[in-house]
């Protein structure tokens, strides 16, 4: 019980880890460079933007005041569904950038609105998708989507895009019809760097390997490489003649290994791979090994 105990703190602690990094990373591209171009990717963000440049208040500040308003309606209408994860990255991202611009501010990393819409995208996209990946949100429209797919017909995804679309709008109002459209750029950007990084951080390939050395191979597979495969029955459609397929989920990396493997064992293989974003398995045996 003690070792389990131990597993499930080290891997809250890796948790919040990554999500700090994230946070970081987030708040670099927010104070650094689209606060400065008048930038705004939707979300919390975007709309502290709008209030800073009517009022001057602080976009941090503003940032801390949005995400507290928005959890005490969450948790006055949703409970405590979007949980401790979400709180820490939301009200963390808000502060960490209130310390940014009021002690470590040193200027924008660029004042060009298309190197700002792509690196400041880059920059977010991979800080969200590591706060993300880690089971969290940075609140701001993703509690409004939350709060508006309860009562509406949409869902929480369908709110959150249509939230940050109206920002991007309004804000477009403010700033001007150039930087409205670049704020438009971001925003996609942003949002495929996110899939991107969630997607790479469990990327996987699944092999299907047909060969005439199976179990040099499989040999290799199992005591070289260290990882799991299973063996499938199968029948050629040309030959009628039963095989059996060699089936096995390893990253790029062991891939490229395998494969170099099986050129110098068998070149005339058959090899098919799929991609696979996700991965699980509770049994000792698994594939994955």
């Amino acid at each position: 019980m003690k070792k389990g105990t131990k597993l499930i703190r080290k891997t809250v602690l890796a948790d919040y880890i990554l999500i700090f990094i994230g946070i970081v990373l987030t708040a670099t591209s927010i104070v650094y460079i689209f606060t400065p171009n008048r930038l705004a990717a939707g979300g919390a963000q975007g709309i502290a933007l709008v209030i800073n440049h009517l009022t001057d208040i602080n976009t941090g500040l503003l940032m801390i005041l949005i995400n507290g308003i928005l959890f005490i309606t969450a948790f006055a209408i949703l409970g405590t569904s979007f949980g401790a994860k979400t709180l820490f990255s939301s009200l963390g991202l808000s502060f960490v950038v209130f310390i940014m611009e009021k002690y470590l501010y040193f200027g924008p990393l660029t004042d060009d609105l298309m190197l700002s819409s792509i690196f400041g995208s880059a920059l977010m996209g991979v800080g969200v998708g590591f706060i993300l990946n880690r089971n969290a949100s940075i609140g701001g429209t993703s509690l409004i989507g939350k709060i508006l797919s309860k009562y509406t017909f949409l869902d929480q995804v369908n709110c959150i895009v249509a939230t940050d679309i109206v920002v991007t709008v309004f804000s477009l109002f403010i700033f001007g019809v150039e930087i409205g459209l670049y704020q438009l750029l971001s925003v996609y950007l942003t949002g495929e760097i996110i899939n991107r990084v969630i997607d790479g951080i469990t990327y996987r390939r699944e092999v299907m390997i047909i060969t005439e050395h199976r179990d040099v191979i499989m040999k290799y597979i199992i005591n070289d490489m260290k990882k799991g495969a299973t063996l499938l029955r199968g029948r050629g459609g040309f030959t009628g003649l039963d095989t059996e397929i060699i089936l096995t989920i390893l990253t790029r990396r062991d891939f490229i290994k395998l494969k170099i493997f099986i050129r110098k064992v068998d070149p005339k293989a058959f090899i098919s791979v799929n991609m696979v974003t996700e991965v699980s398995s509770s049994t000792s045996d698994s594939i994955l090994g």
